[in-house]
């Protein structure tokens, strides 16, 4: 009888230790699954933001005003929109009171870790300064400024050197792209107060560590001539 009682209590052990088993198994599954949802839900959010904003963009100058009115109303931050053919940077631009707020937050004001593409602080929001600097944070997922990264290739900077800049008040600028390269992040680049000699329009995106930042210099041809970039005049540079 206690040999047989014994038995029992065994097999009791064992089914209660294989149940607390399967129990943590199947937690554990459950949590990865969870996990890998909530990732892929992460690196989606920007895509499904842009997918869902592009049908505001404005398609000429004449719905301009009216793209903005609808874009105003979701955020009153809204100063511009940004276009760069080939790839998937095709967002509106915002601008805050700092340079801290959009780095975690999306156009709909909603945190997130891929932001969205914003105008320094201390820039006119009508882009009239000698020189404005837009910000993006370079996703894996190839969103937000990412794709600034294709213009280290100088073969693809040379045939993809226009940038469009769409703004509430009508206009429609479009620059030239002179050079790419890699500067240190307190490099004098970032400074509004540098003399440069025509409109210029910095893209400025994470590098390769946090000491650089990758810099795509455009700039915007003086009224009545043409820009005379045509692949030429274009440069990479690494510091």
């Amino acid at each position: 009888m206690e040999r047989k009682a014994e038995y029992c209590l065994t097999q009791i052990f064992h089914y209660l230790v294989n149940g607390l088993a399967a129990i943590v198994f199947f937690c554990c599954i459950a949590y990865s699954g969870y996990a890998l949802w909530d990732n892929w839900s992460i690196l989606k959010e920007p895509d499904q933001v842009r997918e869902d904003l592009i049908r505001y963009k404005p398609a000429n100058e004449e719905e301009l005003s009216y793209s903005f009115q609808e874009l105003k109303a979701m955020n009153p931050d809204v100063c511009g929109w940004l276009t760069l053919d080939h790839t998937k940077i095709d967002y509106p631009v915002v601008q805050g009171t700092d340079n801290e707020y959009y780095l975690k937050h999306t156009f709909k004001k909603t945190e997130h870790v891929a932001g969205s593409i914003f105008l320094d602080k201390d820039n006119s929001p009508d882009f009239s300064n000698r020189k404005s600097i837009l910000y993006g944070h370079n996703m894996k997922d190839g969103s937000m400024f990412q794709g600034l990264h294709k213009y280290e290739n100088e073969q693809y900077l040379e045939t993809h050197n226009k940038v469009y800049l769409y703004l509430p008040d009508g206009q429609s600028l479009t620059y030239s792209v002179l050079r790419c390269e890699y500067v240190n992040a307190d490099s004098d680049t970032f400074w509004l107060g540098e003399p440069v000699e025509t409109s210029q329009l910095l893209l400025s995106t994470c590098g390769s560590d946090s000491s650089k930042r990758l810099v795509l210099f455009c700039e915007l041809p003086e009224k009545g001539e043409e820009s005379e970039t045509n692949g030429e005049d274009i440069s990479i540079e690494v510091f």
